[in-house]
Formats: structure tokens, sequence, C-alpha cells
């Protein structure tokens, strides 16, 4: 796949960042979410009904969760990939709409702590590079109390789909912008610390989707 043509300063002495960039993938992307079915659009729907308060996106994509953003909320959106994020400045543009949007990693973000009453993330946590970091940066910014909203394909249950699906993901996520359709993203949630309070499972297009909620605890268990 392409790379990016940028780095970003490195931040407090680490090294700079490197984005990687899908130029063909974004401009499939912004015709796939344009073309989405009334499932797709649903759970994106009740997924933005939840948030309030300041709210971070993870992997804003093309910008295709804006249309159901509720009134009145704080929002900060980042996404690392340069072709999608020129895809969702010009999507903003659009709009009408002033958009906080950010080149950054999901891995390593530049909020403080308990800065956010919500992150939002939908199909993302399948292509960030490293899952369990993005989510713990994510337990990091959120208020105690605050929530996780999430949307994300997952593992097939069954022996043989799930053998099938670790089978096609090397190939998979060389065409599909680094998604990885074999990850066990539920349990990911559950080891960082975030309690799941919401679960629904869908299938969507053949693939085992989740969806829901999960919250950082308002005080946190003691280390003893």
């Amino acid at each position: 796949m392409p790379q990016s043509d940028g780095n970003t300063p490195s931040r407090a002495g680490k090294p700079p960042t490197r984005y990687a960039g899908h130029r063909a993938f974004a401009a499939f992307w912004e015709w796939a979410t344009a073309h989405e079915n009334a499932t797709e659009r649903e759970l994106r729907r009740e997924a933005a009904m939840r948030l309030h308060g300041r709210v971070l996106e993870l992997g804003v994509g093309v910008g295709a969760n804006w249309s159901y953003l509720p009134p009145g909320i704080d929002y900060v959106g980042i996404e690392p990939d340069s072709y999608m994020l020129d895809r969702a400045r010009k999507r903003a543009a659009a709009l009408g709409r002033q958009i906080d949007l950010r080149q950054e990693r999901a891995e390593q973000l530049p909020f403080e702590d308990d800065s956010f009453d919500a992150v939002l993330v939908t199909l993302t946590l399948c292509s960030v590079g490293q899952p369990g970091m993005a989510l713990s940066e994510a337990h990091r910014v959120l208020k105690p109390g605050g929530q996780l909203v999430f949307v994300e394909h997952v593992r097939p249950g069954g022996a043989k789909a799930g053998w099938l699906c670790d089978r096609i993901t090397p190939a998979w996520r060389r065409i599909g912008g680094g998604c990885h359709p074999n990850r066990r993203t539920t349990e990911a949630i559950a080891r960082s610390g975030l309690s799941i309070e919401t679960l629904v499972r869908r299938k969507v297009n053949g693939l085992p989707m989740v969806a829901g909620v999960a919250r950082k605890l308002a005080i946190e268990p003691s280390a003893s």
C-alpha cells in the first residue's frame, strides 16, 4: 500500500509518528459509506444517539457518522490516513460545518487524561495497528463514568468460520486498508478496563458485528 507523505513532529522526545495512507481504499470507502444499507445506517444512528458532552471519534474515515451526530456536542475527530482525512475535510466543507479534525493515531492520543465524556469508534478497531493500546488510550482520556460507544465487526464464532477468517485475513488486510476481520474486539474491550454495559450482535452483509457501550468506572478498583 502507498505510504502517506508526512510525519508528525515528535512530542515529549518521542520519535515522529509515521502514518500509512491508502489512496484507493479511501476512494472505495467513500463510495461504500454513501451506499450503506438500512441496517448499517441504523447502527450508526443508534451509536450517535448515545453521545453527549465532549466527544472524541477514533478513525473518522470520510466522516460517515457526522450526519447522525446530536446537536450541542463538543466534537473532535482523529484520522491517521491522509487520504481519508482529505476526503473528510472536503465533506465537512461541503456540509458547511467547522469540524475539529486532527491527523493522529488512536494508539497515541494527544489529549489530557479524563478529558472526554464519550469516545466513538465505528469500524475502526479492526484496522488500528495495536487495538489494545488504542483501547487503553481511550480509557485514559475518558472521564470517570465516560463511555466508549462502539460498532465493530468481529471474528465469527464457530471453528470452521473462525479458521476461514484467520486464513483470509492477510490478504484482506492488504486490500482493505489494514482491516483485520478476525479480531476478537469484544474481548479486547473487556481487557482494557472498560466495563461493557450493553452489547448487541448483528450480521451485516454476512459479517458478524457487535455494537454497544462500555463505560469507564467512576471509581477504579484498587491495585492491591
